[in-house]
């Protein structure tokens, strides 16, 4: 049966192309721009899920969901919320909220957030071992990634539940990349304590250049607003791709951190006995590294190998040893076998075993993102000129031949629709069209100034018999989504049209 989902937004735009992209993945999918009648809607159906976004008129989000929970405790719901809005996520905590979304995301990314609150077990990396593994995708990003910048860590985390709960998350921004990793005690017994931590560091970095006031902003917001008092241990990480340099933060003594170069080379990385949640405005140690490609860091959260490397009880070069054996596997088989070996030695006491380890590594990118412009001025008098400079543009970054006619075709109707239905006969304008490279994708836009239309009435061809398929009732959409991988077109009467087209390419140079 498929599953219900109610998506509540007043950005049209936005709840459009949401709500086209769940219904191809086969959910039963109602939406609204109207908070009192999605309340409305919920009681007279069951939803599995309400997506919801935070601001709203009449009601936000949070208290769209808390009244929802009054009819209907067993409905499950995700928050969608733009910078700035982190005050509402203490309040958030006590309605049953199940996750957060920050604006602006990936449609990929928040898929897997609805697979993981609706409990749902695809064939995606995100799904398999249980979840416990993140990767490229899984990362949450301020902006797309460009050229071969990523980034990828794996958490192998204790599932005996006798270990501190950890949480871990990594952001990357135009000029860093940022990585937070902490635990504290199950018995603190705070609802949703890692959701508000992840929603304060990711409002944060957007400014953050600096990890000990990454971690004082984090401290202060829980004084102000946990009210219950625990230590909370933290390391949080961030790298100035500019610069090429490293600053770290520690806080906690359980925490035993090692980065380790391609030459297999170990440093320490202290930490110190500051613990979080404690006190407002404590100092926070920061330490600074250089970077250089390939560096692989890893996190333990053991208290009893912290204390035993303190001590001299363990030596470091144990740890060396164990990552040696694995040193040129994935971040998946380092963090496993070091979790592995960690929990088999006999130095440290039985019920003090179970760890936690996240491994994670940099890579730098060596070549520049690529970026081509170009601006087509109506009236044309040529447009196979149009088409050879297109062929042009792209040639010099797509390796594929088929897949670039199938972009070159989508880029053409995407103008010609422009041409025809944007501006009247005779009159002049233009259209602007960008590409650029985004990780393995093309991302192609193209905009006009002309008349616009409404989107909301817009209906996709009858493509059964492939009737209708004229360019008078959508012909140019109707390729575009067959050929490119995803394509979002917004549109507003007398402002122009834009539309953005993205598909997974062979660029030239890998």
């Amino acid at each position: 049966m498929k599953k219900k989902i109610l998506l509540v937004d007043d950005e049209e735009t936005l709840r459009w192309a949401l709500k086209d992209t769940l219904l191809d993945d086969g959910y039963d999918v109602e939406d609204t721009n109207d908070s009192v009648e999605a309340l409305k809607l919920a009681k007279k159906i069951k939803y599995d899920l309400v997506i919801s976004d935070l601001t709203m008129p009449a009601m936000n989000g949070v208290q769209l969901i808390s009244e929802i929970k009054k009819v209907s405790p067993a409905t499950k719901a995700v928050i969608m919320t733009g910078y700035g809005s982190t005050e509402a996520v203490i309040e958030a905590m006590h309605t049953g909220v199940s996750d957060f979304i920050t604006k602006p995301f990936k449609l990929e990314h928040i898929k897997k957030v609805i697979r993981k609150v609706l409990n749902e077990h695809g064939n995606s990396d995100a799904n398999a071992d249980n979840g416990k593994k993140y990767g490229n995708e899984g990362m949450w990003s301020c902006e797309e990634f460009t050229g071969k910048q990523r980034e990828s860590y794996y958490v192998a985390e204790d599932e005996t539940e006798i270990s501190n709960r950890v949480f871990y998350d990594a952001v990357e921004t135009d000029g860093s990349n940022l990585v937070l990793f902490g635990s504290f005690s199950r018995e603190a017994g705070v609802k949703n304590l890692d959701t508000v931590i992840k929603s304060v560091f990711r409002y944060e970095a957007k400014t953050c250049r600096s990890s000990s006031s990454l971690a004082k902003s984090i401290n202060n917001y829980l004084c102000e607003n946990v009210k219950k008092r625990f230590p909370l241990i933290l390391f949080c990480l961030i790298r100035d791709k500019s610069a090429q340099k490293l600053s770290y933060s520690v806080c906690g003594e359980e925490f035993t951190c090692f980065m380790f170069s391609r030459n297999n080379e170990m440093t320490y990385l202290q930490s110190y006995s500051s613990y979080l949640n404690m006190f407002p405005d404590i100092g926070v140690i920061e330490r600074t590294l250089p970077m250089t490609s390939g560096n692989r860091f890893i996190v333990i959260d053991n208290s009893a190998v912290a204390k035993g490397l303190r001590k001299g009880i363990l030596q470091k070069d144990r740890l060396k040893e164990v990552f040696e054996k694995g040193a040129g596997e994935s971040c998946e088989e380092i963090a496993k076998k070091m979790k592995h070996e960690i929990e088999g030695w006999y130095e440290l006491a039985a019920d003090e075993r179970n760890s936690s380890v996240l491994v994670f590594k940099f890579e730098n990118s060596e070549c520049r993102p690529w970026k081509e412009e170009i601006n087509i001025f109506r009236p044309i008098h040529d447009y196979d000129e149009i088409i050879k400079l297109l062929e042009e543009k792209l040639s010099k970054a797509v390796n594929d031949e088929c897949k670039r006619q199938e972009i070159i075709t989508s880029v053409n109707e995407a103008v010609l629709n422009a041409l025809f239905f944007a501006y009247k006969e005779g009159e002049k304008g233009d259209i602007a069209l960008k590409f650029s490279r985004s990780g393995e994708e093309i991302l192609i836009e193209v905009n006009d100034r002309g008349c616009g239309f409404d989107t909301q009435n817009y209906t996709e061809p009858d493509t059964t018999l492939y009737r209708g398929i004229t360019r008078k009732d959508g012909r140019g959409i109707f390729i575009m989504k067959q050929l490119m991988d995803r394509v979002m077109i917004q549109s507003h009467k007398g402002t122009g049209t834009s539309v953005f087209l993205a598909k997974r390419v062979n660029f030239n140079g890998n």
